[in-house]
């Protein structure tokens, strides 16, 4: 099999593959500086996918029924079965590739359009009532693959592109159009409570809401999104990132620079993550990176893994090699559902997941060049922050999101979402100032008035 490979709307190279050897093969007049990220040469030859396309797979289910659908036993046609995928690639047929027609995108700044692209300045909480939905259910809860595609975005939550008019109020979609945003369903199998409680992750988008938006009022660079009530629970938009106007922008995950497959995404260590950003970014941005693991750990962000977090390129130009701190993503808490003893972070700290320290969060800082005094200030602002604003996320939840029920033991016993959100909190500021050496007792007195 051949599929011919688009980038920022330009032919770049032929990908095949035959008895499980796979090629990829740059076309002649394709300049070294233009070449993909991980390919760095005019014939690269690898036994798996290379990571660079195998990470816009999406993960587990949705794959598996793309595969079954077209009785796929190969490792690259998968990829012609993608729709709005992220960032610039395309990929084609050479029979379908005769009719494609160049048409070159205009060059941006990333940095110069992010505000415009991001659209930050919504309203926490930002639960969009005064929108109809007008998908079909078919759609949000699919029972197989819906549609002849799926969408080009990884990761293991069901999603798919829609667009949101904030004209008319309505979001919908349609296969044949690049949607601006993205909608993650809750899974109905997610509210029911089960043995296997790694299963049961209600509010999962609410809970996400919450988080994305501590996160953007932390200081980190987060799209707009919001939540919208349909049926038994929320479903979750959110913008994306990669598009502008009319153009695309390609990132990488920390993964896909590190030239690791998805099914690794969880064996890289903080410190191999940051090295590898390090190469990339300046001072202050690492800075940034290692703020943004203070904060990860201090919420118990238990899925932030290196699929996580990527790097973007600067312009949208072909040739671009330069890049800097994607928006953050897919920011939420495992503490609400899990036994304390989960992990808080999904990448090693110092050999631990859980129980990190301030010792241990200086000595990444200390590997990564990043003055301790700079480091050990981080810390303490954003445990802080942290104690001292998160109550105010909770409160300004409406009466119906708080009074959501979660399911606490195999009895049917339940408590509100308020009353688990009140206790993580609680629960969190023990660990603040049990781990991070930040003395929070008046705050902690406050608490229990």
């Amino acid at each position: 099999m051949k599929i011919i490979v688009i980038k920022s709307s330009t032919p770049i190279g032929e990908l095949s593959e035959s008895a499980s050897v796979i090629h990829f093969n740059y076309f002649d007049g394709i300049e070294q500086n233009s070449y993909i990220q991980g390919l760095k040469e005019k014939v690269n030859t690898s036994s798996y996918l290379f990571p660079v396309f195998e990470n816009l797979l999406p993960e587990h289910e949705q794959l598996q029924l793309i595969k079954a659908r077209y009785k796929i036993k190969g490792n690259i046609e998968s990829l012609l079965h993608l729709d709005n995928i992220h960032g610039s690639f395309e990929f084609y047929t050479e029979e379908n590739f005769k009719n494609y027609i160049v048409s070159p995108e205009e060059i941006f700044s990333y940095k110069d359009a992010r505000e415009e692209i991001l659209e930050q300045n919504y309203s926490f909480p930002n639960i969009l009532s005064d929108y109809t939905v007008a998908i079909a259910d078919a759609k949000i809860y699919p029972k197989g693959l819906q549609g002849s595609k799926a969408i080009g975005i990884s990761g293991f939550q069901y999603k798919f592109s829609v667009s949101l008019d904030k004209d008319t109020k309505v979001i919908s979609h349609n296969e044949d159009e690049d949607g601006g945003y993205i909608m993650k369903p809750y899974s109905k199998d997610n509210l029911i409570y089960s043995d296997d409680t790694s299963a049961y992750i209600p509010h999962l988008l609410v809970n996400e809401h919450i988080f994305m938006t501590l996160a953007r009022d932390f200081g980190f660079n987060v799209p707009y999104n919001g939540i919208i009530k349909h049926k038994e629970d929320y479903l979750y938009v959110i913008k994306r990132f990669d598009r502008y106007q009319k153009s695309k922008i390609d990132h990488h995950e920390i993964l896909t620079l590190l030239g690791k497959k998805s099914s690794l995404k969880y064996s890289v260590t903080a410190l191999e993550a940051m090295k590898k950003a390090a190469e990339y970014l300046r001072e202050d941005e690492i800075l940034e990176m290692f703020n943004f693991f203070v904060f990860s750990i201090i919420i118990s962000h238990g899925d932030f893994h290196a699929k996580n977090i990527s790097l973007i390129y600067k312009t949208n130009a072909l040739a671009e090699r330069n890049m800097m701190l994607a928006p953050y993503y897919d920011i939420s808490t495992i503490r609400i559902y899990k036994d304390t003893n989960d992990d808080d972070i999904g990448m090693m700290v110092k050999n631990k997941k859980r129980n990190i320290k301030k010792v241990d969060l200086l000595w990444l800082a200390d590997k990564l060049n990043i003055n301790k005094a700079d480091a050990a200030k981080s810390i303490e602002n954003l445990g802080l922050k942290f104690v001292q604003e998160f109550e105010n996320y909770i409160d300004l939840l409406p009466r119906e999101i708080k009074a959501l029920k979660i399911v606490t033991n195999r009895y049917g016993y339940s408590k509100p979402f308020e009353e688990i959100l009140r206790k993580y909190y609680t629960n969190r500021i023990q660990y603040i100032d049990k781990y991070l050496d930040i003395r929070v007792e008046e705050v902690e007195e406050d608490i229990w008035k």
